[in-house]
């Protein structure tokens, strides 16, 4: 098949919402003929990506995380009219033009739908938070499939119900690597005899990490380490300030830390290897699974996440963890302890090969080889 991708976000750059349409592309490129849409991260115009064709769209400037350019419309009439099908990628607001364009000359359209985003600021801020999700919510109406991770979180979004019939669910595909032998030693003259806690991800604001870092203060524990492995700064769209506000904190409250920034998959197989657990303490539903907390399961290691619909279900799935309430610094806490005391009943050989199970990555290949067929 012809198949169509959109997503104003694409790799290199790195988040959930680009990690998991890359795997399943990268895959489906084998047999299909896949093109992504995408705007730039630089000067790059095309570029090519394990056969992927990457058409990387102008556009005139930046409103918060969205891209304004009426350059696309000619680039979705162009694409959209020689393709067989139409994937977006969601959330987004540009697709929308792209969803109606599609349905004009009849093609079929799938939505991947990642989670909702809720921007907290003022009120122009709200008033993009709305506009976005009205577009999405338009797109998701347009789509004649929806992807899903989990069930737990689309139950908790109450306009999905006129989508249920239409709405499939499937984990997200996660790939076990052998970790980079070279980083894993720089890592274990890193850490001695160190307590590593690890986040792994964006330094973004749904992500929470302020509660975190006051979880450390609180357990005084010289022998802990805060590790941060994920892109930061000005390389995350919209987010430099929210990690000027965490490196505050963390010197405030002198806390030994280490940001490692964006690490390759090998890289960040090590990284899982050497922490002593991983945390990821979301505060609303612009998080909606936590990939990262599958891939440190399935290398071994204990996860600790907060209580949101969608990313409570790794820990539930697997055993391999604890779930507290979000902003909740004494549970956290005790969480952390908990699984430092214990932890050959969060991880253990057998966990882990369960973990494996659950998460293979066949299996969401194989679902996406049967919409494929379905669609056609």
């Amino acid at each position: 098949m012809r198949v169509l991708f959109f997503s104003p976000y694409f790799y290199p750059y790195t988040s959930g919402v680009t990690t998991y349409p890359l795997k399943i592309l990268s895959y489906l490129a084998k047999k299909n003929k896949i093109t992504v849409l995408t705007f730039p991260l630089d000067k790059q115009s095309a570029i090519n990506y394990q056969q992927l064709t990457i058409v990387r769209m102008p556009f005139i400037f930046k409103i918060s995380k969205g891209f304004i350019s009426p350059q696309s419309l000619i680039y979705f009439y162009k694409y959209a009219k020689n393709s067989d099908l139409i994937i977006l990628n969601q959330p987004n607001f540009e697709g929308l033009f792209l969803a109606i364009i599609a349905k004009i000359f009849r093609k079929k359209i799938v939505s991947i739908f990642h989670c909702q985003v809720f921007l907290e600021g003022n009120l122009f801020i709200k008033i993009i938070n709305f506009v976005l999700n009205v577009s999405m919510k338009t797109q998701l109406y347009l789509s004649d499939k929806i992807v899903v991770y989990t069930k737990d979180y689309i139950d908790s979004l109450s306009y999905f119900k006129m989508f249920i019939d239409k709405t499939v669910n499937i984990l997200p595909p996660i790939e076990k690597f052998v970790p980079d032998k070279k980083f894993l030693s720089k890592l274990l003259r890193l850490k001695n005899n160190n307590i590593w806690i690890g986040y792994a991800g964006r330094i973004s604001v749904e992500k929470g990490l302020e509660y975190l870092v006051k979880t450390m203060k609180q357990l005084n524990n010289e022998t802990i380490t805060l590790i941060f492995a994920g892109p930061y700064g000005k390389v995350v769209a919209g987010e430099n300030n929210y990690y000027l506000f965490i490196q505050g904190l963390l010197k405030k409250y002198k806390l030994k830390h280490i940001f490692l920034g964006n690490l390759s998959q090998q890289q960040l197989s090590a990284f899982y290897k050497l922490i002593d657990v991983l945390v990821l303490p979301s505060i609303n539903q612009t998080e909606a699974f936590g990939m990262v907390q599958a891939e440190a399961m399935i290398n071994g290691t204990p996860v600790i996440a907060s209580n949101l619909p969608g990313v409570r279900i790794p820990i539930k799935l697997t055993n391999m963890g604890i779930i507290v309430e979000p902003k909740n610094i004494n549970k956290l806490s005790q969480a952390i302890k908990n699984i430092l005391k214990n932890k050959n009943k969060f991880t253990n050989d057998e966990l882990v090969k369960n973990a494996e199970k659950i998460f293979d990555i066949k299996k969401a290949y194989k679902f996406y080889d049967q919409l494929l067929t379905l669609i056609n």
